[in-house]
């Protein structure tokens, strides 16, 4: 083994011990959160997850990054966690150990085991007939995404979320939502750009997609958009504008 080949067996070893380690701290703090401790385990499960997220850019595991991902998407705003909270939170942590043992991996689809996920629902809705559709939202704005997150989440629908262009550009590829949500304006790429990105990748290319905006359809900012997207207004006729976004793009 090379130099490069030993540095980067190390890092990952490094890496895979310091997992064990927090894994071992987040199933007691999830039992903890069961037994009346809920904000503080709460609070100090996110710090732990944050720091693991950290030190996971050092190694190229897409399977970890994604459980990670979606795990700190489930926690995004949660707020003394129900029963069955816990329990998928613990689902979380039963797949982290199949990643670190060898038994989750290989072949793995990441598109399909992204959707294997949990991913929150309303407490009042827990018992709601969920769809099984995915949905990326993309907004650099956390209150604004959050906004859409819950109109969708009331929905029945899986949501996924990212805060930046290129973050949603690499997810859109490994996990293939049924439909994709970003606001007009993001960072280094804008809404438009994003989707003028995603419509001449292959794999991205049929992936319905609607630009949140508060600009009119015939805006010169928005002449560059492909023919397929559809356009939803911000505000009050959110909903409006979804479903008619849905019916366009023939999604029940």
């Amino acid at each position: 083994m090379n130099a490069i080949g030993s540095y980067t067996a190390q890092v990952e070893s490094d890496f895979a011990l310091e997992a064990r380690d927090e894994l071992a701290s987040f199933e007691v703090l999830a039992s903890n959160m069961r037994g009346g401790d809920a904000t503080a385990s709460l609070t100090a499960f996110r710090s732990k997850l944050s720091r693991l997220r950290a030190s996971l850019a050092s190694i190229d595991s897409p399977l970890f990054e994604l459980l990670l991902r979606r795990l700190d998407n489930y926690l995004d705003g949660l707020d003394g966690p129900t029963g069955s909270q816990v329990d998928d939170i613990e689902t979380f942590l039963d797949v982290m150990h199949g990643i670190l043992d060898g038994e989750v991996g290989g072949e793995v689809n990441e598109a399909e085991f992204f959707r294997s996920l949990p991913v929150r629902r309303p407490p009042d809705l827990e018992d709601f007939q969920h769809l099984d559709l995915e949905i990326l939202v993309v907004d650099t704005n956390k209150t604004a995404a959050r906004i859409v997150e819950r109109e969708l989440l009331n929905c029945g629908y899986r949501v996924s979320m990212a805060a930046r262009s290129f973050e949603a550009l690499e997810l859109a590829i490994q996990t293939r939502p049924d439909m994709i949500i970003s606001s007009g304006v993001l960072d280094e790429m804008s809404g438009v750009d994003l989707a003028s990105a995603l419509a001449v990748i292959q794999s991205t290319e049929a992936i319905p997609f609607a630009l949140l905006t508060s600009s009119d359809a015939n805006d010169a900012t928005l002449r560059r958009l492909p023919m397929s997207v559809a356009i939803m207004k911000k505000g009050s006729g959110f909903a409006d504008d979804f479903a008619a976004a849905l019916e366009q793009f023939g999604i029940a």
